[in-house]
Order: C-alpha cells, then structure tokens, then sequence
C-alpha cells in the first residue's frame, strides 16, 4: 500500500507538471518535476521531463546536465531527441567542441537525409566550428544594458525610436509572490513607451486601450513612414498572432483594426515599415504555407492605410528551413537586420545582415560579439542619427530573480562615430603619411583580364564593387572539397579577408584622398608613390602589365573624384607619381601558381592578399632642398640562365631647387651593391647609379633592393631589380 501511495503521488505530480508545461509555465513545471523525482530519481522519462522544462526556462547550464544524464542512461536510444537537446544547450554554453561531436552523433541517429534533423545537425556541426572561430572576432560597437529605468524582471525586447521616444514591449505581472510563482493569466505583453532624462531611459507610459486591450496580448510596434499609423502585433497566444493598425492624431492611438495581410492557419508578427526599394513596405514574420520553413520574413507593398499587396518571401538567402525572425530594414544602407537559429552563430539566435542589391539580398553576415552572444539576441534596430542601436537578448547581465539567463532585456550597441577627415589638421609630412600604406584589392587578372594593356580606363571604385559581388564565389570555391570543419573555417577565412582587407581599403582610400586634397590645396607639391603586385598565376611580364593596370585604376579614381577636384593638381603637376609595378616578384613561396589548383591559386585568401596596389608614400617637395627622381624605380630582367653578375643603369635627376648630396647605398644583401657616377647633383642635373647583383643559386623568381640615402626630399629612394633563374 505504501509504494502504491508513492507511486500515485508521482503520477500526479507529473500530470501536474504536463499541464503546466502544455499551459506555459515552466517554472511551475519545474518544481512538480522536481517532486517527482525526489520520489523517482532514476525514472528516465522523469529526467528527459525535467530537462525539457529546464530548456524552455532557459536555465541552459541545468538542462545540459539533465540532457547529458539522459543520455548517458541509453546512450541516446530511449529519448533520441535528448541527442539533439543536449547538442543545442552545449553550444548555448559555449561548449563548441563538445556540441560539435555531439551534432555529429545527432546526424547519425537522425538517418533520413532529407529530415530537419538531419539537415539542423549537419548546419551545426558546421556552425559550431564558425562560433570557435568568429568569437574571437570582436567588434568596436559597445553593448550595455540599458538599465532598471525600462527593463525589469521579467522580460521586455522589440525595441525602436521614434521622435526621440522608446517604444517597447515587455511581458510583465502586476503580482508576483516571493517564490516568483505567477498565475499564467496574469502574465501579459504590453507596449511600453519610455523617455530619455539626461542620459537615463526611463519608463514614460504604458499605451492607450485601444493598443493594449484587456484580453490578449499586444508587442512589436512600428510606424508607417508618415507617422500616421501604427501596425503592432497582437496575439491570443504566444503562436497565434496577427497584424493590427492604428490610426494616429496628435498622439493619441485610434481604435485597433486588422491588416488585410493576415493569414488564416498562420501566424503574422513582428511588424517593421520601412523605404524598400522606393516603396513603403511593411516587413514581418509568418509561418504561412509557401515558405521555407518555420518562421520566414516576409515584405509587402504599402497600398493605402491598412492595405497591402501581395506578400513576398525575403527569399532563400534570408530564410532557411528553421526560424528567421525580427526584421529591421535600414533604408539608408540598403540593409536588413533579422535574427536567425539557422545561419551560423553564436548560440540560439544570432543577429545577422543582408545588403540588398540588384532586385535580391546577399548572404547573411554575423553581427559578431559583443552585439551577439552565445544566448538569444534579436529584435535589432537602428538609430543612424545617434550612432546607436538597440536589441533584445537574455544574456547574462540580465535582469533575472532565478537564473541568469531566465529573461530577455534591452541593450543599447553604441557604435564607433566615423571620421571626419576636415576636423583632420595635417601640419607635416608625417601626419599625412601616418595613414599609410593604403592597400587595394583585385580578383585575378583584374581588371581588363586576358590584355596585355599597361592602363585601364576602370576606375577602382568600379573593380572594388564588381571584386565584392564575388564574396559568395570566393567562399564555395575556397571551401570545396574540405571537410565540414574545414569548410567552415575556410569560408570564415575568406570572408574575413574581405572585410578585414578589402572593404578596409576602400574606407582608408576615402580618408587618405581628402587629407591628400587638403595638403594640395595648401600649395604643398607632392609626389605620390604607389606599388603593383600580382599572385604568381602568370608570366612575369603578363602580371607587370597588369600591376600597371591596377596603378592605372586609381589614377583614374582620382582624376573622377568628386568631379575630377584633382585634375588641375595632376596636370600643374603639383601631384606627381612614382609607379612601381612589381608583378609576382614579391609574392610568397607559399601561393600557388598551378592553374588547374584554383582553389588556392586564386581562391584562397594567401593568394588575394598578394593581388594589390599599395600607396606606401607621400613625399613634400620643398624648394630649400633638392628632389630626387628617378626615371623608373625597378628593372626586370627577366629569365636569366646564369649565375653571372647583373647590371642595370637608373638615371637619377635632382628636380629640387638647391643641390643634391648622395649620401649611401644600402643594398638589401651582400651579393647587391650600386656604383654613383656624381656623388653631388646640382639642380635638374642627372647621373646614373648602377645597380649590380649575383642570383642566389636557386631556381624561381628573386627581387633584390637598394636603397638610396639622399639628403633631399625624399631622403630615402628603393630601387628594385628582379629576375627568374632558369
């Protein structure tokens, strides 16, 4: 009679805690779980019960160790989705490794290919080794929480700002015990507006009726383009929602009507109007049929008040076969911001970005810590203006009564302010050179490939933007035929070159250009020295050629800029340059030039650091001293069949207005030296300085250099001879 006394008390207060979970509340569920196994504690289903609620509560730590106890029992056989769980709560805890192997054990119980198991386990596997690598890629943006003034105790997210007001919405009780335990019908989402006082956000006021009613639940707000309406979600459950709008006058919210985008069998939600493509359109999240999976992000076309056309899918590149939620268009770049638990992240939601271009949006890019973490983070928007922008996430630093990361709050990201070059003052030649070198980045054989032209009317900008459009190309072609690990890593590798190299490039060009237009207009005369490289794909004298183009790119992008602002400089010839074409002579040993072996040969990221210009120097012409010149700064020689000594003649001339002393040759080996015909040149007087080297007994391209000490301005020239033994 005892043990069956026991036995009902255990089945009770599972039933219990089944219906807790199916009603919601999980913490009510996890106490009655945890009776039962006082009871119980070897029961498996008690114990898969118990770390399922753990999940759903967020309270990571304690469900991987129910999961993992789960496991352990049966290896996985009993409870296969604890395979799954335990893999997913691993990676929330940061446990990449870990959770990778336990991804791959996933997939193999998981058998059927085409199943979302399968195909979520193999996307982590591969996502596990992108969060090893991107978590050491921090950003400048700075992320606090915004404080006790907006977020509470339990949960609030889907911020934005509107005439300087925070709009938010927050799940909150209006009682709640010690024990935090809370009657499901007393919880309830309601949109919240808050003011800034100094440089505190602080709660102003909860929304009129008409917003957030008696009866359900009302989040996610967003204004049309005029002000004059506002659409926000309203739902009878956390999964059964639709879109509402409200007409505004003079601040005060009309009465609540459905939008004509609601979809029956569906859900509609999250809600973010926004200039796409020159039109009003609302964005928002639905499950409706025709997707690609779960949730997906959707667009539709702004046709009167209420009124929208026909919804569009965002598209594969957005959307995936899991959750893709909280849309944020920023009209002004052209990019969406969303949240997604498919593309590769951090751990459960990650905030990622999509550039819209040409009629469809480019691949997600990873926000990448601190905005993201290894908890849920979503709900993104913009304050362009204020260089801030603000999110959700339950990380820990959130507000919590139980465990860290139970509740979502509002975090500010305060980003870097850019540059603004005319606050700049540049006094000396250092302050300008201090920017230096600007390096710029081409794909193979660009620009004009398969010619043997030394010039090309294509102005860098346009390289530049054509060389980004093939970042998806780079990443499948870099990673093929690697595993899933190093797959990963490799498109990580070449996606972090673009941004990190090219895109930086672009952004040091536009700086450096207006610093160099504000020292011209002083008067000062400069000469501008700039260097060609190539990967080692071609011949010699083919990749010369085209280091000649790429130099050629740039003095385009400056004769263009800003309505050609340089031309009268270039031809006074107050900006002079000094054109080093190099080739593949300064390419590393280590990069291919096997055609047939694109994958590293032109793919790789050793191979497109080699593909570039530099601007390595600017040199001030003075009139109380002299100004070298050469009449070019490297000599090819060629394929050489010798170890017999070489000789080049460069002609030296002294531009200055006063005299030119030589003062040394410093040659970058022993086996170079150089030989001054006129130690001391007086002004446009010239000389010759012979250049003379043994190749090193190896076989392959060799550059060797010599640099000539002057006491003019430069006071430091490189002179290069290069050749290919045979």
């Amino acid at each position: 009679m005892s043990c069956f006394g026991l036995s009902q008390t255990k089945n009770q207060l599972i039933t219990f805690a089944d219906e807790q979970v199916a009603e919601g509340d999980y913490y009510g569920a996890i106490n009655y779980y945890q009776k039962a196994m006082n009871i119980d504690s070897i029961d498996i289903d008690v114990l898969f019960k118990y770390a399922e609620a753990l999940r759903l509560y967020k309270n990571y730590p304690k469900a991987e160790y129910y999961y993992e106890k789960v496991y352990k029992k049966g290896n996985g056989r009993i409870h296969p989705s604890c395979v799954f769980w335990l893999a997913s709560m691993q990676k929330m805890n940061g446990k990449y490794k870990e959770a990778s192997k336990m991804w791959k054990r996933a997939k193999t119980i998981a058998r059927d290919k085409d199943s979302f198991e399968h195909q979520k386990a193999k996307q982590e596997t591969r996502s596990c080794t992108f969060a090893r690598r991107i978590s050491k890629y921090i950003t400048d943006a700075e992320v606090k929480n915004i404080g006790e003034g907006i977020n509470s105790y339990d949960s609030e997210f889907s911020p934005f700002i509107h005439n300087s007001t925070l709009y938010y919405s927050s799940l909150s009780s209006d009682r709640m015990g010690s024990d935090q335990q809370v009657l499901d019908e007393q919880y309830k989402v309601e949109i919240y507006a808050g003011k800034k006082i100094d440089s505190t956000w602080n709660k102003e006021k909860k929304l009129e009726r008409s917003i957030n009613n008696l009866t359900q639940h009302n989040a996610n707000g967003t204004f049309s383009l005029d002000g004059s309406e506002f659409y926000f979600t309203r739902c009878n459950s956390f999964d059964q929602c639709q879109i509402m709008v409200s007409e505004v006058k003079d601040d005060k919210f009309g009465e609540a009507k459905t939008v004509n985008i609601n979809s029956v069998g569906s859900t509609q939600t999250q809600p973010q109007i926004a200039l796409f493509d020159g039109k009003e359109v609302l964005f928002f999240v639905s499950n409706r049929k025709d997707g690609f999976g779960k949730l997906d992000i959707w667009y539709a076309e702004k046709k009167g008040k209420g009124k929208f056309g026909k919804p569009i899918n965002a598209g594969k590149e957005i959307n995936s076969i899991d959750n893709e939620i909280t849309p944020f268009f920023d009209s002004k770049e052209n990019e969406l911001y969303f949240s997604s638990e498919w593309h590769f992240g951090l751990g459960g939601f990650d905030i990622f970005k999509s550039t819209f271009k040409n009629g469809e949006f480019g691949k997600p890019e990873n926000l990448k810590p601190p905005i993201n973490t290894r908890w849920n983070d979503f709900y993104f928007t913009l304050d362009t203006i204020n260089y801030k922008g603000y999110l959700a996430s339950n990380r820990e630093g959130s507000l919590a009564y139980s465990h860290p990361t139970c509740c979502n709050d509002i975090y500010v990201v305060t980003f870097p302010k850019p540059v603004v070059p005319e606050e700049v003052e540049i006094v000396t030649l250092e302050d300008l050179n201090k920017y230096l070198p600007v390096k710029l980045y081409f794909h193979n054989d660009c620009p004009n490939p398969r010619t043997v032209d030394t010039v090309t009317n294509l102005n860098y900008l346009t390289t530049y933007d054509d060389y980004i459009d093939l970042v998806p190309k780079y990443q499948e072609e870099y990673s093929k035929g690697l595993s899933e690990e190093k797959a990963v890593e490799a498109e990580v590798d070449i996606t972090d070159f673009f941004k990190k190299y090219v895109e930086q490039g672009v952004d040091d060009l536009e700086l450096f250009t207006k610093l160099l237009l504000l020292e011209l207009k002083k008067g000062t005369r400069i000469n501008m020295t700039v260097r060609g490289f190539a990967s080692p794909l071609a011949k010699t004298d083919y990749n010369v050629k085209l280091t000649g183009r790429r130099i050629s790119s740039l003095m385009n992008y400056l004769n263009e800029f800003n309505g050609g602002v340089f031309v009268p400089f270039i031809q006074s010839e107050q900006l002079t340059f000094t054109k080093i074409p190099y080739g593949e002579y300064t390419a590393s040993n280590f990069v291919s030039d096997n055609l047939n072996d694109q994958r590293n040969s032109v793919y790789s990221r050793a191979a497109a650091l080699e593909r570039k210009i530099e601007i390595v120097s600017v040199n001030l012409a003075q009139e109380e001293k002299g100004e070298p010149v050469f009449d070019n700064e490297i000599h090819d020689f060629g394929k050489v069949t010798s170890l017999d000594t070489l000789k080049h003649a460069f002609t030296l001339q002294n531009k200055g207005t006063k005299p030119l002393t030589i003062k040394e040759l410093k040659a970058s080996c022993s086996c170079t030296g150089g030989i001054v015909s006129k130690q001391v040149l007086l002004p446009n007087e010239k000389t010759k300085i012979e250049i003379f080297t043994k190749p090193n007994p190896f076989k392959g391209k060799q550059i060797q250099r010599v640099e000539v000490l002057t006491d003019g301005i430069p006071e430091k020239i490189e002179l290069s001879v290069a050749f290919e033994l045979e």
